[in-house]
């Protein structure tokens, strides 16, 4: 196989190697389709430390070669393949709590990316893709999957508030998520692109750069403020905001990853605020790919672009060069043909 690897900070090369297939349970896939994200080029800059890899945080394609009676998996399957793996070392991987790992391998940055043109993948790595799930949608399960952790460890209920600051492609998924779940989003950015992405996707509450957020908020909640908040750490805003509109003993998680942000804790402490930080899914594609499949939600809003796969350097050095620049960068799907 071969496909796009970090050489080195802001360089890739183009590499060929040689996958063993020996072991049974590994299947190969003909990668159609991989995304590029924020993480990939926090990755290729250097602010994220990871191997010499191929790059690619999430992929999807057609298994063209699998053992009998694996999993159900059959030559011509289209899948989804699940990017993080567990380490089986840490104390929860020997107790069997595989959704826990202390030490989750991430794709593109500790094992191989999507940024290639074939994997070879464990096969209950790989999640069948319904007819209903186009291979667009299901580049964003780990967007979905970290969405739906955030809203069962915050034990989201109809009705709740919720604070979301960031509109960017995860906090789009995540607010229409908490609509699915009848529970409201109050969406917060200083970005007046992503406002008006927020608003076009149906989300009734949106907060731009002109608003008195803390009056908004107050005034939609009741005057009790918001009893969950997520911050989203690449929305190019001050954390502080996160425990100033939370209600005193109110739930604020962290996520994103962007990881140098100075977050000021007298606050929080004060209003004896609950602080949890979620980084991922692990555990939740199949229930992402059922919300797919059931039009829970829309993707059609996110702001996205398509390249080829021969363009990836020049369009690794242009993510990069906008998020020097503004602190931006949007997702860009790969074509491998």
């Amino acid at each position: 196989m071969k496909g796009w690897k970090l050489v080195k900070p802001l360089s890739v090369k183009e590499t060929e190697v040689v996958e063993s297939n020996e072991i049974e349970s590994l299947c190969k896939v003909k990668i159609t389709k991989s995304l590029i994200t924020r993480s990939d080029v926090l990755r290729y800059n250097g602010e994220i430390d990871c191997k010499n890899v191929f790059l690619g945080s999430s992929g999807v394609g057609i298994v063209v070669e699998a053992q009998a009676n694996l999993f159900g998996l059959e030559k011509n399957n289209r899948v989804y393949i699940e990017p993080n793996r567990e380490c089986s070392e840490c104390f929860n991987c020997k107790s069997g709590n595989y959704t826990d790992c202390s030490d989750l391998q991430i794709a593109g940055e500790d094992f191989d990316g999507f940024l290639c043109d074939f994997c070879n993948a464990p096969a209950d790595k790989l999640f069948l893709l319904p007819d209903s799930v186009s291979d667009a949608d299901a580049l964003f399960l780990g967007h979905i999957s970290t969405a739906l952790e955030i809203i069962d460890l915050l034990k989201i209920q109809k009705g709740d508030y919720v604070a979301v600051i960031g509109a960017d492609s995860f906090g789009i998924i995540f607010s229409q998520l908490l609509m699915y779940y009848q529970a409201v989003p109050i969406v917060m950015t200083l970005d007046d692109e992503n406002y008006k992405i927020a608003k076009e996707s149906g989300i009734y509450y949106v907060l731009n750069k002109d608003d008195n957020w803390q009056k908004e908020v107050s005034v939609i909640t009741g005057g009790r403020l918001a009893e969950n908040v997520v911050y989203i750490s690449d929305c190019n805003i001050s954390s502080s905001k996160a425990f100033s509109l939370a209600s005193h003993n109110a739930s604020v998680v962290f996520t994103g990853t962007t990881y140098n942000n100075t977050v000021p804790f007298m606050q929080a402490i004060k209003k004896q605020l609950n602080i949890l930080c979620v980084n991922n899914g692990f555990g939740n594609t199949a229930s992402s790919i059922n919300l797919l499949a059931n039009k829970a939600l829309d993707l059609s809003y996110l702001k996205t672009d398509t390249t080829p796969s021969s363009h990836v350097p020049q369009k690794l050095k242009e993510l990069n060069d906008d998020y020097s620049n503004t602190g931006k960068t949007n997702e860009v799907i790969v074509e491998w043909l």
